[in-house]
């Protein structure tokens, strides 16, 4: 699978001040493709530094676009704007988030791990119940509608009990199928990496003993090392003893070498999770050494033992 095939990213061109995901190049580019292929039929389209509207005054994001072109080949991208656009017609089509009843966003409604830069300082406010994780990861409710997916902000959120709405979202997620965990062994101890399509694959770890549960294992008393590089991946290594702490290098390699892979990403430094809580394990300084938090929960486990 190619997992650890280490590399470094070029940094050749300086990020668009509008879409820091994309060069100001490729941004260009990007915003000239959507005119392009915003449909006539749908009436005048201008596009702006991270968004376009319509003649209707309907505005459009263009950062989630920016994320899933970004490392797509640049002759795909026509395409890959063409089926975007064409989601955001359906969905327009649809009826809006604030007039689904409660029924219906209950039956929609999934939680998501996200970074906490994920949104725009600009939209916070409109989302202030997320929930803190460990620093640099939070979690958000999602409606998880067939062409695309929208965060569910206060107004919806207030509709509900937040205790059930959350178990709700919860539950979806880890209902999802795991279709394969692989195997990961690059001679330091082995780890599970679970990839998938589901930009829910990484939400699983918001709830531990069900992730487990799907996966074959019955505990982790000792308590879990994960991984979450974007969306699609993870990776988690079940602690039976203190050799973890030589795990904890190659998941980070891994974390590092799936952080950029793929859109959706999410964090390169490696976490801990027991019955007591979440805790961040690795951290980078301005120069990339990475170290290992020796004072947390984690390494209280492994002297344990």
């Amino acid at each position: 699978m190619g997992f650890l095939n280490f590399g470094k990213k070029s940094n050749a061109a300086q990020p668009d001040a509008d879409l820091e995901d994309l060069t100001v190049p490729q941004a260009t580019l990007l915003r000239t493709l959507f005119a392009e292929k915003w449909p006539t039929t749908a009436g005048a389209i201008t596009v702006h530094g991270d968004y376009a509207e319509g003649d209707s005054g309907a505005q459009y994001g263009l950062y989630n676009l920016a994320r899933a072109v970004k490392l797509e080949p640049e002759s795909n991208w026509p395409e890959a704007v063409e089926r975007h656009i064409s989601g955001l017609l359906s969905r327009q089509a649809a009826p809006r988030d604030e007039d689904l009843s409660d029924d219906q966003v209950l039956s929609l409604v999934k939680a998501r791990l996200i970074p906490s830069s994920y949104l725009p300082e600009s939209h916070r406010a409109a989302y202030t119940y997320r929930r803190t994780i460990v620093s640099g990861l939070e979690a958000i409710l999602m409606l998880d509608h067939p062409e695309t997916t929208t965060a569910v902000p206060d107004a919806i959120v207030g509709r509900f009990d937040a205790g059930q709405l959350w178990a709700t979202a919860l539950a979806a997620v880890s209902a999802e199928p795991i279709e394969e965990v692989h195997t990961v062994d690059v001679g330091n101890g082995a780890f599970q990496a679970i990839v998938s399509d589901s930009m829910f694959t990484a939400s699983r770890v918001l709830d531990f003993p069900a992730l487990l549960a799907a996966a074959g294992i019955s505990s982790a008393p000792h308590g879990v090392l994960f991984a979450v590089p974007s969306r699609h991946h993870v990776a988690f290594h079940v602690i039976t003893g203190p050799e973890a702490i030589y795990v904890v290098q190659d998941m980070h390699g891994f974390a590092q070498q799936m952080f950029g892979q793929g859109v959706g990403e999410i964090a390169t430094d490696v976490f801990y999770w027991s019955d007591s809580g979440y805790e961040q394990v690795t951290s980078s300084d301005e120069s990339g050494r990475v170290s290992v938090d020796g004072t947390g929960a984690f390494f209280a486990s492994i002297n344990g033992f």
